[in-house]
């Protein structure tokens, strides 16, 4: 059962609408804030990058964008220095993680995403009531955009109350986490949503290695203790069945992708 989080903020004014969000550059970026569902004011949402031209800043250096920073010195549409676009973009299996979170997320959970991008999964989660949210992505920018889009709605404050698992500490964080390397230790969690995160074949299999290292902890657990994966992928991503051929080295020819996008609780991979 879904249980509304009462911390959450109202939306933005108007979505869709670009504005500058002041980043730790000490520049800006345009961004569009994107909700899950359009005309709802109670509907998580996250922020996407915009290529768009640059906002003009007014006689006070302000955009309109309310934030406890200082003002950005300049504006700029370019991404800084190394981020991904494809990283600061919401794609549509990540629309359809949400909505699948959104309806079924188990309020006792703690939910990790990984490659997050803007983190629309992540922020439907904690929106949703989830015990505790972690985002991860490699890109820092990506990361950046997250943490804004939950500061706003009202995710990143601490929280004191039986959902958590220590007192005072936050219920939404983010972390830096290269899903390539095999070296990184995954954040514990009971549920790790991917979506649209095969853009390589390296991506891909590093992905598959983590994901076969989570499952293979569950031999030791009973059904209603199990670490959970759900994956979302589009069918036009090439790469998505490299991940899929090493996973069958776990669980045979029979695994493969669905439209059936009611998860089922039986599985730990879904």
């Amino acid at each position: 059962a879904v249980r509304p989080c009462g911390l959450a903020m109202a939306a933005p004014m108007s979505y869709y609408t670009p504005r500058l969000l002041p980043i730790a550059s000490g520049s800006a970026i345009n961004v569009i804030p994107v909700p899950l569902r359009r005309n709802d004011p109670s509907s998580p949402w996250c922020f996407a990058a915009s290529l768009m031209p640059p906002i003009p800043l007014d006689d006070n250096g302000s955009d309109g964008y309310d934030s406890a920073s200082s003002s950005p010195s300049s504006s700029t549409a370019l991404l800084p220095p190394g981020s991904n676009f494809l990283a600061t973009q919401v794609w549509p299996s990540s629309r359809i993680a949400s909505t699948v979170v959104e309806r079924h997320i188990d309020p006792s959970w703690t939910v990790c995403e990984l490659g997050c991008g803007p983190g629309l999964p992540s922020l439907t989660a904690a929106k949703s009531g989830a015990r505790r949210v972690i985002a991860t992505d490699v890109d820092e920018l990506a990361l950046e955009m997250v943490r804004a889009a939950a500061t706003e709605q009202g995710f990143m404050v601490k929280q004191n109350n039986e959902n958590t698992e220590k007192l005072g500490e936050k219920r939404f964080v983010t972390k830096k986490f290269d899903l390539t390397c095999k070296d990184s230790l995954l954040p514990n969690a009971d549920l790790y949503i991917l979506s649209d995160v095969f853009e390589s074949a390296a991506v891909a299999n590093g992905a598959a290695w983590h994901v076969q290292s989570l499952l293979s902890e569950n031999q030791e657990r009973n059904k209603r203790d199990i670490t959970r994966v759900w994956v979302f992928a589009q069918s036009d991503r090439a790469q998505r069945d490299c991940f899929l051929e090493k996973l069958r080295e776990r669980d045979g020819d029979e695994l493969g992708w669905t439209m059936d996008h009611t998860p089922d609780f039986e599985k730990d991979l879904w």
